[in-house]
């Protein structure tokens, strides 16, 4: 197992990375950017990176033997709810501007807050991110629904927030075929080589696709700069 779990080790460190340099660019963006849209984009990775840096240090305090008792799947839900939030405040405040679509976001947030709560009660092998697939099935119908609108408006495509939708529209699309399948596999046997490429395929997804959010803020950064 160790040699196929140094190929995931390794994806998660490229991440790590990825997020750190997200990040820094975030920073300089928030610093200097007036778009609204690209500013929720970089807390958004700000985030991402927060989270994972914390990840990172419980499982290392887990394996120290420092903390007992702590679920990493705790920091998965709560990060999932942000994701949520920031994303679907991006999409509607900016853009689909729907009433529907709040009240949609709340009651899929508390979806997230009861999976939160009450996920330990069934114990962790019998967990099933049903509120994680609502929320991402969520995510992907409004960005759908974006897209559409704009299509039918007369207005011209602005490339920046065309190319974010895209993004978002593949990652989360992808993300929502991962969930499922870990519904299905959470109980089954897996062989070290099938576990180690799975995960590594999902760290894969997340490497591409923060890598694409930073280099559209990088860009739009660097033309206004």
């Amino acid at each position: 197992m160790k040699s196929y779990a140094f190929i995931y080790h390794s994806f998660t460190y490229v991440n790590t990375a990825i997020l750190i340099i997200s990040s820094i660019i975030s920073i300089a963006v928030l610093k200097n950017n007036k778009s609204k849209v690209l500013n929720t984009v970089a807390f958004y990775l700000l985030v991402c990176c927060f989270s994972d840096l914390i990840t990172r240090l419980i499982v290392f305090l887990l394996k120290q033997c420092f903390i007992e008792g702590f679920s990493t799947l705790y920091l998965g839900i709560i990060f999932r709810l942000i994701e949520l939030l920031l994303i679907g405040y991006l999409i509607n405040k900016h853009w689909l501007k729907s009433k529907i679509v709040w009240l949609l976001m709340i009651f899929s947030s508390v979806y997230l807050l009861y999976d939160l709560f009450t996920f330990q009660s069934k114990g962790i092998l019998n967990y099933e991110a049903r509120a994680q697939t609502a929320a991402n099935l969520l995510l992907i119908g409004l960005i759908v629904a974006n897209l559409l609108k704009q299509l039918k408006d007369a207005k011209q495509f602005n490339m920046t927030n065309q190319m974010l939708c895209m993004i978002f529209l593949t990652y989360f699309s992808i993300h929502l075929v991962y969930t499922v399948i870990q519904n299905f596999i959470i109980n089954q046997s897996f062989t070290d080589k099938s576990f180690a490429l799975f995960y590594s395929s999902y760290v894969i997804l997340h490497i591409v696709y923060y890598a694409a959010l930073a280099f559209i803020l990088f860009r739009n950064f660097k033309k206004h700069n």
